[in-house]
């Protein structure tokens, strides 16, 4: 399979280079504070104003018709200069709307959305209860038109900064789609107390939207945890070779290196996965499998990539001066985003009987 990037691939991926360049963190001095990324106005503006949000859809609800590819090129870039921003939260909630919603609501929300105009973030998790794509606590009542939502989610990233909310609740036995605006939030706290709240589509296409919506949010963190990886692999590489010990090069000792030669065998891998998975998603948005796949694969090679960065930067590597923490810690963050690796493993198989029987040895 070719992964080789086109010659306008290769474009935006220099443009997001550059973009993500000029709004990369600081040289860090001191106490780094904690807790979840603020939303930063001049950073989104920045990213909306190249098209970023708009890559993967249609050019008729003001997308740029690109693919789901372009969404992991622009991704990896951002994550690689450490740009965190709600970019994969826009992009899941644009795919809940474009794959859950109406014709009518698809072109009254999505111009806005993927102009960087509005920000709609999805609020899946629930506190107290491991990831689903099901809803619990969050219940919906009411009759078409006149709808309240009832439960809290959380977390739910970047909910303080976003002018609405896609929410999945529970109907019945169902879970479906909901689009609220103005809801109590305390940090990534969201609680709904018959809380106003207006259907997106129906619960027929609710599953599937809700699964295009995921698979689009997989991607691009997956992707942006490839571009922390890439850019922790380099440092890690220098550092071997410019730090001395017993008068020589860390890079002298063989073992040290073949560590680092792990390190890119697993960097390769989650680059190979990522960019499959943008090539499966741009054939089949609903394609669960090849999500759950990037999620295995990135969030293993992620751990191994960002631990053993630590490890061989020494003491160094656990200070708040120097970036290599900071790419674990992100990329730790993403393993646990959209669902975690044991999440995905089971998922995948539960799906092995529908896989004909191979006889390796044939």
């Amino acid at each position: 399979m070719d992964f080789t990037f086109d010659d306008e691939q290769k474009a935006l991926q220099d443009a997001v280079r550059e973009l993500a360049s000029r709004h990369a963190p600081g040289e860090v001095h001191g106490d780094v504070p904690v807790g979840p990324a603020a939303h930063d106005p001049k950073v989104w503006a920045a990213i909306a104003e190249m098209g970023l949000i708009a890559l993967p859809f249609g050019e008729d609800v003001g997308g740029a018709g690109a693919s789901t590819v372009e969404v992991a090129i622009a991704a990896a870039e951002l994550g690689s200069a450490r740009v965190v921003t709600a970019y994969a939260e826009a992009l899941t909630a644009a795919g809940l709307i474009a794959h859950g919603g109406t014709d009518a609501q698809r072109a009254e929300l999505l111009p806005d959305l993927l102009d960087g105009s509005s920000l709609i973030v999805p609020a899946f998790a629930e506190p107290g209860r491991a990831w689903s794509l099901q809803a619990y606590d969050v219940t919906a009542s009411g009759a078409e038109g006149e709808v309240t939502l009832t439960g809290t989610k959380e977390p739910v990233p970047f909910a303080e900064a976003a002018d609405k909310l896609v929410v999945t609740a529970r109907v019945g036995e169902r879970t479906g789609l909901f689009l609220v605006d103005g809801a109590a939030v305390s940090g990534m706290r969201v609680r709904f107390d018959n809380t106003p709240a207006l259907a997106l589509g129906s619960l027929d296409t609710a599953e599937r939207g809700i699964q295009a919506g995921v698979n689009l949010g997989i991607l691009a963190v997956t992707a942006e945890a490839l571009g922390a990886m890439d850019a922790a692999l380099p440092m890690t590489v220098e550092y071997l070779k410019t730090r001395k010990q017993f008068g020589v090069p860390l890079a002298a000792f063989q073992t040290l290196t073949q560590r680092a030669a792990d390190m890119y065998v697993s960097l390769e891998l989650a680059r190979s996965t990522v960019l499959y998975t943008g090539m499966a998603l741009a054939a089949d948005p609903h394609d669960a499998t090849a999500a759950s796949r990037a999620k295995v694969v990135v969030g293993q090679a992620g751990r191994h990539v960002g631990q053993e960065a630590i490890q061989l930067h020494g003491g160094i590597g656990m200070t708040a001066e120097y970036a290599v923490g900071h790419y674990t810690a992100r990329i730790t963050a993403i393993e646990h985003t959209f669902g975690d690796t044991r999440w995905h493993r089971a998922a995948l198989v539960e799906s092995i009987a529908d896989h004909e029987q191979v006889d390796v040895l044939a």
